[in-house]
């Protein structure tokens, strides 16, 4: 494989056939495939940084809201266009566990979450994705149902306050004593050690390493 493939300017072609159309973007795609990299390795060496790209022009004015937000919307449209191949092998071998993916409370942007809702699906777990109004939200789904894990993505500081005080309500309330819970979202790269701080049993800031951290363990509790 050509280190290449994922350089900045194969990035920057991807973020920018984002801005103009879904077809575009899987021409990049199929740019990919051809030369044989999976679409795991496309999603997180391909997809996900070309997402962050897509916020560096925000924030550097390289680009505009309408333009960064039609950019993101063309890249979760890529990922449904391939949801169904991408999540065969866990279509095909259903493993029993279940996970609960929110991101934060009145959310914009769910790239990330959704993208790491692909990774669980794909090694067979059952993902309920939910967009909360508030925490009393996500306690009501964690009441109702059997979550083996819980994943909250977390995209602003302001949010930290509120993780402080819903986490310890979240692992007292679930009917699972051994509920595991993940942080990830922009503000795990940024802020990853303040939000270990918080009592979350990983901080994820890669889609397959939180998958292969989760099943491991969840290995190790059975066995």
């Amino acid at each position: 494989e050509d280190p290449r493939d994922f350089a900045p300017p194969e990035l920057e072609r991807l973020a920018r056939a984002c801005l103009h159309s879904l077809e575009a973007a899987l021409v990049q795609v199929d740019h990919w495939r051809a030369r044989g990299h999976g679409l795991e390795e496309i999603y997180i060496h391909g997809v996900a940084p070309s997402a962050r790209l897509l916020g560096h022009w925000w924030l550097c004015d390289a680009a505009d809201f309408a333009q960064v937000t039609i950019g993101s919307a063309n890249l979760q449209r890529l990922l449904h266009r391939l949801s169904q191949e991408f999540c065969a092998p866990g279509a095909d071998q259903p493993c029993g566990l279940n996970l609960l993916l929110a991101c934060e409370p009145r959310a914009q942007h769910t790239l990330g979450a959704f993208m790491l809702g692909e990774f669980f699906r794909r090694r067979g777990w059952s993902v309920q994705w939910l967009t909360p109004q508030d925490g009393q939200d996500i306690l009501a789904h964690l009441r109702r149902d059997w979550f083996d894990a819980v994943a909250l993505s977390v995209s602003t500081d302001g949010q930290l306050p509120w993780l402080r005080d819903w986490l310890p309500r979240l692992r007292a309330q679930s009917p699972n004593p051994e509920l595991q819970i993940l942080l990830g979202g922009p503000l795990a790269l940024q802020h990853a050690q303040a939000m270990r701080s918080l009592g979350a049993d990983l901080v994820a800031t890669d889609a397959r390493e939180t998958v292969n951290w989760i099943d491991q363990h969840m290995l190790q509790v059975s066995s």
